[in-house]
């Protein structure tokens, strides 16, 4: 009894799936999963990227939709953590999209202009979107613009090592409700240490290197929640 149940499973889902796969694609469907906050990549933007690419899917079996190359092709934009495209049984072709969180905005020495999410990955500048996070600029080298993600650092060589202090620093801001209200620009000098400018006040905090940063930012606080506050 229990072969021929399975049996007949296989022909009725055998059946199922050829039907299935002779529907033909109704359109595309774009779900952003965090579209309110972010707005680095449209619904527009990802089907035109699609139909670019793989012209007009409208039309087209399903059987015939090649996913797995779109999902490849999205997952490589900059802008774009995480694609994933399949087709549901009304015969539409899904695409959801999460995006990059962007942690700072970077103005390299060449004036170029582009984000850096908090793992490192570079997302090229929109003129759609401009978000309010931390401005970093000054003595940054304008090769890095080119990079997928910035090169951790070479301990032998030190390669990438502003970068990367600039990555945590910004992080470290980010995460602290006080530096991410009142800090709203980091300058790197020539020498590769860093100022500090926040949003009240004509000050210039003048912070060197990121050596014990969590360190300098401990007693920066407390200047500023016990000493300013008496002054």
């Amino acid at each position: 009894m229990a072969l021929f149940i399975a049996a007949y499973l296989f022909v009725v889902l055998g059946f199922v799936g050829k039907q299935y796969d002779e529907v033909l694609c109704k359109g595309i469907e774009v779900i952003i999963r965090d579209s309110i906050e972010i707005g680095l990549v449209t619904s527009v933007d990802v089907k035109n990227l699609v139909r670019l690419e793989y012209s007009e899917v409208a039309g087209i079996r399903i059987s015939a939709l090649d996913a797995a190359g779109m999902e490849e092709s999205l997952n490589g934009i900059p802008a774009i953590s995480n694609a994933q495209v399949y087709t549901n049984i009304e015969g539409k072709l899904m695409i959801e999209i999460s995006q990059r969180t962007p942690l700072a905005r970077i103005e390299d020495s060449n004036h170029s202009k582009y984000y850096l999410d908090e793992h490192g990955f570079v997302i090229p500048a929109t003129m759609d979107y401009t978000p309010h996070i931390l401005h970093i600029n000054g003595s940054i080298p304008g090769k890095y613009r080119n990079e997928i993600r910035i090169p951790a650092v070479n301990s032998e060589s030190g390669e990438g090592s502003i970068m990367n202090d600039l990555i945590k620093m910004a992080g470290y801001i980010n995460g602290n409700p006080l530096w991410k209200s009142q800090i709203v620009q980091v300058y790197v000098s020539e020498k590769g240490e860093f100022e500090l400018i926040p949003r009240v006040g004509s000050q210039i905090i003048l912070f060197g290197s990121a050596d014990q940063m969590e360190d300098k930012f401990f007693k920066l606080e407390t200047l500023y929640k016990e000493g300013f506050t008496h002054t």
